[in-house]
């Protein structure tokens, strides 16, 4: 790692001393220690279960808060699946974070409740999959185990599921023009699996969606918001469940709602500088590494702006 970090200080031009590239390792040691110390099955808050992710340390759902709780909070209702069913003949959903399926399951059976006669159609991306996926509980159970008998593809009258497998990066590109409706973004956390959460896969990801689209995520992450101000979505937070923190819904070409003291912490605080991938290659090392040099650079900016303004001024 450590020369990964030099590499990326010389391609900046940056000078740090030794003490500075070393509390840059401790935050990357620290943002990538496993949130959970248990693999495998896991009951959660709500009585359903989820898995533990091994590559990731992190289990696919939140475990205070609720495998179904989770899904239903963070996603359906935020972004509205239940009431664009209402009015659609066609329901095109992106679900990047295929996981255990919970979230395509509970958002199919959700659209098809209201409106029976709407055509679903779903692109899904996921890198692998992990093995003894546990089903959901009923009335979700026939629609989650159908979804996982019939992977990768599945269509029937009124239901067009895909599922990419592979790396979502390159994936992507078979969704542009798919006009989604609706972007569910359930990827491992934005410090563990930072790949896809940087801007640049927000761009590609952007060419699946249109104007109006709605994109939400758990996640409430600085340079996670950052990147999709940039690109042009109107940011608002959801209710917090399980933790402190809500999460983010997102329309593109929509307007911003955020209360000031989270407008203050995206226009201002250091951290609030979009992840980087450019090739849509690199490494997560390399994605949070350089990410974490750019945070201190402005960090160091901003030090020095500040004992500038502090400093008496000079008289004669």
């Amino acid at each position: 790692m450590e020369e990964l970090l030099e590499r990326i200080i010389k391609e900046m031009n940056l000078e740090l001393s030794q003490d500075e590239k070393e509390r840059i390792l401790r935050e990357f040691y620290y943002k990538t220690l496993p949130s959970v110390d248990r693999l495998g099955l896991v009951k959660t808050r709500d009585d359903t279960y989820t898995l533990v992710s091994k590559e990731f340390g992190e289990p696919y759902h939140s475990i205070t808060a609720g495998a179904l709780t989770e899904v239903m909070e963070k996603f359906v209702k935020p972004s509205g699946i239940e009431e664009l069913a209402k009015t659609k003949k066609v329901l095109r959903i992106v679900d990047i974070g295929f996981g255990l399926g919970y979230n395509v399951s509970v958002a199919l059976w959700s659209a098809k409740r209201v409106n029976p006669k709407i055509r679903v159609e779903i692109l899904s991306f996921d890198k692998k999959l992990p093995e003894d996926i546990p089903i959901l509980p009923e009335p979700y159970k026939e629609v989650h185990e159908t979804i996982i008998k019939n992977i990768p593809y599945y269509e029937e009258e009124g239901i067009s599921f895909k599922l990419f497998l592979g790396d979502a990066r390159k994936e992507i590109q078979k969704g542009v023009g798919f006009n989604a409706d609706v972007v569910l973004h359930d990827a491992f956390s934005p410090m563990r699996n930072p790949e896809l959460w940087t801007y640049h896969f927000f761009e590609r990801l952007r060419a699946c969606m249109k104007v109006g689209s709605i994109w939400v995520s758990y996640t409430s992450s600085l340079p996670v918001r950052k990147a999709l101000k940039l690109l042009g979505f109107g940011i608002s937070s959801t209710r917090p469940v399980g933790r402190k923190k809500g999460g983010t819904k997102a329309i593109l070409g929509g307007n911003e709602f955020l209360d000031e003291r989270e407008k203050e912490k995206l226009n201002t605080s250091p951290y609030a500088v979009p992840f980087e991938d450019p090739d849509l290659s690199a490494s997560r090392q390399e994605i949070l590494i350089r990410y974490l040099v750019r945070v201190f650079a402005k960090q160091r900016e901003v030090n020095h702006d500040k004992d500038l303004k502090d400093s008496p001024s000079r008289v004669g």
